[in-house]
């Protein structure tokens, strides 16, 4: 049976990382991309708060600490963006990472986020680049 390109990953293969308290916000308005991405990031041993709404991330974001946040930059009501900025108004130091489809950066987005993700570049990619991020910040 063909995977016909997809790539599986084997998340007993993701190595246990030293920052495994690391706490990290999850936007995605898509239930099934964000149940994915928090089960995958949770098997890399990180603390995930999901959220459907950047309305409601950034309620979550005043109240609780972070040491990342991964938001999809479509989203209705505040896109990506406009939920990093409102991010960064509140705690500049977190790292945010945006995940899309687009494979051009807006113009936007220059200065908004640490990172800019394409959501076919995969798990590794990403749990990489949160890696690179957090050590970083510490």
């Amino acid at each position: 049976m063909s995977n016909r390109g997809t790539t599986r990953l084997d998340l007993n293969a993701i190595p246990q990382m030293a920052s495994q308290a690391a706490k990290i916000l999850c936007i995605d308005d898509e239930s099934a991309a964000l149940s994915v991405r928090k089960r995958v990031l949770e098997s890399a041993g990180y603390r995930v708060l999901a959220s459907r709404s950047s309305e409601e991330a950034v309620r979550l974001f005043r109240t609780e600490s972070f040491n990342l946040v991964i938001v999809d930059y479509w989203m209705p009501g505040m896109n990506g963006i406009v939920t990093a900025r409102q991010l960064k108004k509140i705690n500049s130091s977190v790292p945010i990472i945006i995940l899309s489809g687009l494979s051009q950066l807006p113009d936007e987005t220059i200065g908004v986020a640490e990172r800019w993700i394409l959501k076919d570049e995969g798990p590794e990619y990403l749990l990489r680049a949160i890696r690179g991020l957090l050590k970083a910040a510490s």
